[in-house]
């Protein structure tokens, strides 16, 4: 089926909803409120009876019929804001958090004044994971709320907005600002413990981050307040709490009270070899050397690999920050290696322990500052600038790729490994890609299964446009890697390629391989926009109306994303859903009469055949030249009942424009049932002709 006009079945891209000048807004006083004139005293008194059903099913928790209620009175008659605003809520308790967000935002630009549509907005923030958003929304229901009048609202909203702010600043790693903004909380709900464990989350947080910011006193103040209050409210001082303390007081010098919470870590998991080795080490600064090599032994009977060494506190740190490495402990391995270079100043191998922390953690930044100063330290050192080279590699920085490559080369380094990376280097930078291609076919050859050799290969094979083998590379590829991401982007990549040239015989491929990255990377949002547009593409409405919905969330005001939307939901049979959206749309767009059509045909197949009637009727006199609007008003009466009237309007369209065939394909209909055949044919000729016309004129 053709898709609608204003979609081009490309990508479409996502603009802020733009700002109407005086000019259009004169525009729509004049010409946008036809619909709502076309709604009687009587539909509007049933609207009112419709808003208060849906508020009794929401006070019985009966929410899914409260929100069937609230669509039909919003996509129906002139509902007030406050349907917006209740219906936001029943989709937020049945947990469709991307539509509860969108109708939500409608709300607060029909009351841009009221705190309660910010309250319920940064709520579903809350919910969908959007913190800085809910940040957002929650300052600014805070803000509104205080130009609210009655003092004893004020107070009880004061409290839960004070207490999700909180929570999403918590959230959002703004710490001071959390335990600030939950202090107040506590103060305003001292009976709510839920928000008193918030409070308590967000002093350990806080307390953690002043740690690390090297404020010991007031970090371990924090920490300390936790352990001694977390009982009552259920946080428990467990392994993490006990794990910070004791490094603080250690950095504060209180070896004593550091080894008490290290000992008390151990005891929730005494076979968790890091923390026998945090133990350890303790032990041997307070010269508590066999206790300390009873700590070793214990280790190794983990099953740790420890060579016979006389072991003293320089050597327990050391194998504490690879045990950390060998782990993924990168976190641990990190603040260890400066815990070892403030106490023992710098050390080239302990800076390159500390850049390979990084690199895991893809700081790369930071990565490349300590190989560098590790190289300041010895610069002749042939793993240390093989290791920035990389660094390089892995974070695109071609530049810093290819001065290691030409220092690792004058110290004489492997040529094997510096081909390899000159390869890869060339498969970056270079311009002419034949060339590109057989140097990597020969070092696949030479080298062997290589990852990165094998992922430039594929991708050099997809650029010339051999996708089979483009294909066959990125495969190998995720064989010895499976969380190589660039690979299943490649996939991805030459099933679109696939699906362009032949679509009947790939869209299988293509939609499996949406599916298989999006799983493993979920937050890619142009990939997920791609998909979707695919499903519509190959007319899985309904599960493109799936994925757009949760686009939705991302950004609940994009036109182009609800138009798609509105259009997904009409050809899944969701003609409500699609009349909510499109009616939102009419009213920003009053002069857009694709627009009316739809909306009108949404109404008419989910019931609201006298809604749709009327605004036919009065956009008639609106739209005087076209046509569209007494065919669809004919073609309503035809299914009522009435082909009387129904022909009367298909003749009132053809007067307006002789060379549109729809009128005429009806008539011919209509005089056929009459049983007038010789009109029939006359009206089925001048069809044949329109549509000659129109094959001419395109």
């Amino acid at each position: 089926p053709a898709l609608p006009w204003a979609f081009s079945p490309g990508p479409f891209i996502f603009w802020k909803k733009p700002g109407y000048s005086k000019l259009s807004g004169i525009i729509t006083a004049k010409t946008g409120g036809f619909y709502r004139r076309a709604l009687s005293r009587q539909n509007a008194r049933e609207g009112a009876r419709a808003l208060g059903n849906a508020v009794r099913a929401g006070a019985r928790r009966d929410y899914r019929a409260a929100a069937a209620l609230l669509e039909d009175l919003i996509a129906e008659y002139e509902a007030p804001p406050e349907a917006f605003l209740f219906l936001g809520r029943a989709l937020h308790a049945q947990k469709n958090y991307s539509r509860a967000l969108a109708v939500l935002n409608d709300y607060i630009a029909l009351k841009p004044r009221s705190p309660a549509g910010y309250f319920f907005a940064g709520r579903t923030c809350l919910a969908l994971g959007f913190f800085p958003r809910a940040v957002h929304f929650l300052e600014e229901a805070l803000r509104r709320n205080e130009e609210t009048p009655r003092a004893e609202t004020q107070k009880r909203f004061f409290g839960l907005c004070t207490a999700l702010l909180g929570v999403a600043y918590l959230k959002s790693r703004r710490s001071r600002a959390a335990v600030d903004t939950l202090q107040q909380a506590v103060e305003a709900t001292p009976e709510n413990r839920r928000v008193y464990r918030a409070y308590l989350n967000a002093l350990f947080i806080r307390g953690v981050r002043l740690c690390r910011a090297e404020e010991w006193e007031l970090g371990s103040q924090m920490l300390r307040f936790v352990l001694d209050n977390g009982g009552e409210t259920g946080l428990k001082a467990g392994p993490l709490l006990r794990l910070e303390l004791g490094r603080s007081y250690r950095e504060l010098g209180r070896l004593e009270d550091a080894l008490e919470n290290y000992s008390a870590a151990l005891e929730f998991f005494p076979e968790d070899p890091m923390i026998r080795w945090y133990h350890s080490s303790v032990l041997m600064e307070l010269g508590q050397n066999e206790e300390a090599l009873e700590d070793i032994g214990k280790i190794r009977a983990l099953g740790v690999e420890l060579p016979e060494l006389p072991w003293n506190g320089e050597l327990v740190d050391r194998y504490m920050i690879l045990s950390f490495m060998r782990g993924g402990a990168y976190r641990r391995a990190a603040d260890a290696c400066r815990d070892w270079i403030k106490k023992r100043g710098a050390s080239p191998a302990i800076h390159a322990l500390y850049a390979e922390a990084h690199r895991n953690m893809k700081a790369w930044d930071a990565a490349e500052n300590h190989l560098k100063r590790a190289l300041e330290l010895d610069g002749e050192s042939l793993e240390l600038w093989y290791s920035l080279a990389f660094c390089g590699w892995e974070s695109r920085r071609l530049s810093t790729l290819k001065k290691a490559l030409y220092r690792a080369r004058d110290l004489g380094g492997d040529s094997g490994l510096l081909s390899r990376l000159s390869i890869l280097y060339e498969s970056e930078t270079g311009k002419n890609p034949r060339r590109v291609l057989s140097l990597l076919q020969k070092a696949v050859h030479s080298f062997g299964p290589e990852t990165e050799l094998m992922y430039a290969l594929g991708k050099c094979y997809l650029r010339l446009g051999f996708l089979e083998e483009a294909a066959g590379w990125f495969s190998k590829t995720i064989s010895l890697r499976p969380d190589h991401e660039e690979s299943w982007l490649g996939m991805v990549a030459v099933r679109e390629a696939f699906f362009g040239e032949e679509p009947s015989g790939n869209r299988d491929a293509l939609e499996r391989a949406y599916r298989d990255y999006l799983e493993r990377w979920p937050g890619n949002l142009a990939l997920r926009r791609d998909e979707a547009l695919f499903l519509v593409r190959i007319c899985e409405y309904e599960k493109a109306a799936a994925k757009l919905e949760e686009l939705l969330a991302w950004d609940p005001a994009n036109p182009a994303l609800r138009r798609i939307l509105a259009y997904s939901y009409r050809k899944s049979g969701r003609c409500r859903d699609a009349a909510l959206f499109l009616k939102a749309l009419l009213k920003e767009r009053p002069g857009d009469l694709r627009l009316l059509l739809e909306y009108a045909g949404c109404l008419e197949r989910s019931g609201g055949v006298e809604q749709a009637r009327a605004i036919l009727e009065k956009a008639k006199a609106c739209f005087t030249e076209s046509p569209e609007i007494p065919t669809a008003l004919g073609l309503l009466a035809y299914r009522e009942g009435r082909p009387e009237r129904a022909f009367e309007l298909l003749l009132e369209a053809v007067s307006r424009n002789r060379d549109d065939p729809r009128p005429y394909r009806w008539m011919a209909l209509i005089a056929k049932s009459k049983g007038d055949r010789e009109g029939a044919e006359r009206y089925r000729r001048e069809y044949e002709r329109a549509m000659g016309s129109g094959l001419e004129k395109r």
